[in-house]
């Protein structure tokens, strides 16, 4: 049975990802031409591998971008690609590619977009911090964008760096420490203590307090803090109204910190990070609800 299921996802994922590839067949919706892999590549990787690295060759990217949605949907195409190829090949194909556009600015800031969109975006087709920073590095270092727009980038690799999760023998980055504010005072992060964090980044919208609520109301999680193994801090970034302290789980390390989004990697508010009892980061920019699945 678990040879079949593994055999049907592997097919369902051939068959998604070369849908996309289909469209090059005479199909005027995508903007250029896109490659089409031999039948010499046999399996998934391969077949991905030939795509990335050819996918645009039919496309000049250092002449101006005249089809801004147009080009947009092709780097989406192109991202969707990269689950199932090879690291090195993905990396290969993105350095060069930033490379050959940056000798046109306006491409080069265009490229900066929709890769922060499809790469790094709350909504992004495929999250890689890896990929994302090599991109970043080449905006962040052009003289043909505004230096406010340099510094943007450079902290995007700042708290990118600051907060790489743990990946199969990678252990996570140690967390920053910064200032946080309880209802006792000030105090250091690094000074909580616990087996492991559940990270809670919000603020005042209605959002928040609602996930507040799913969160407090899992049994599980409860549970975990209940018995010690895990500890809630919910971290309101910037400064909180003067009740707010009053109104929150009291199991929990209710604080607010007007330096943690300068120096940590948040996307999207309501979100999670997992840390270790060193304080490395297991898991980051998930929602609640990854955490209630997770656990239950």
């Amino acid at each position: 049975m678990r040879k079949f299921f593994s055999l049907v996802c592997a097919l369902m994922c051939t068959i998604s990802v070369f849908n996309v590839a289909a469209q090059s067949m005479g199909d005027s919706k995508t903007l250029f031409k896109y490659p089409v892999a031999p039948d010499t590549c046999t399996t998934l990787e391969s077949r991905c591998n030939y795509i990335v690295v050819n996918f645009w060759n039919n496309y000049d990217i250092t002449r101006p971008i005249k089809d801004d949605v147009g080009f947009e949907q092709a780097f989406r195409d192109y991202v969707n690609f990269f689950k199932y190829a090879h690291r090195n090949i993905v990396l290969s194909s993105v350095r060069d590619f930033i490379f050959r556009a940056r000798v046109n600015t306006p491409n080069l800031i265009k490229v900066g977009k929709v890769a922060e969109s499809a790469l790094y975006g709350p909504a992004a087709e495929y999250w890689s911090d890896e990929l994302y920073v090599e991109v970043a590095k080449f905006l962040s270092e052009s003289t043909g964008l505004k230096q406010v727009e340099r510094n943007r980038y450079k902290n995007q690799i700042k708290v990118i760096n600051n907060t790489i999760a743990k990946s199969g023998d990678h252990e996570g980055s140690v967390l920053p420490d910064f200032d946080v504010i309880t209802a006792d005072g000030k105090k250091k992060f690094s000074t909580l203590e616990g087996k492991t964090f559940f990270l809670f980044f919000t603020d005042g919208s209605s959002t928040s307090s609602m996930e507040c609520v799913r969160l407090n109301t899992d049994l599980t999680v409860s549970k975990l803090v209940e018995l010690g193994e895990a500890v809630v801090v919910q971290i309101y970034l910037g400064k909180p109204g003067q009740d707010w302290f009053k109104n929150q789980p009291k199991e929990w390390i209710n604080c607010s910190s007007e330096q943690a989004a300068n120096v940590l990697d948040i996307r999207f508010v309501p979100s999670c990070y997992i840390l270790d009892d060193m304080h490395r980061v297991l898991t980051k920019n998930v929602s609640v609800g990854d955490i209630k699945s997770a656990f239950n």
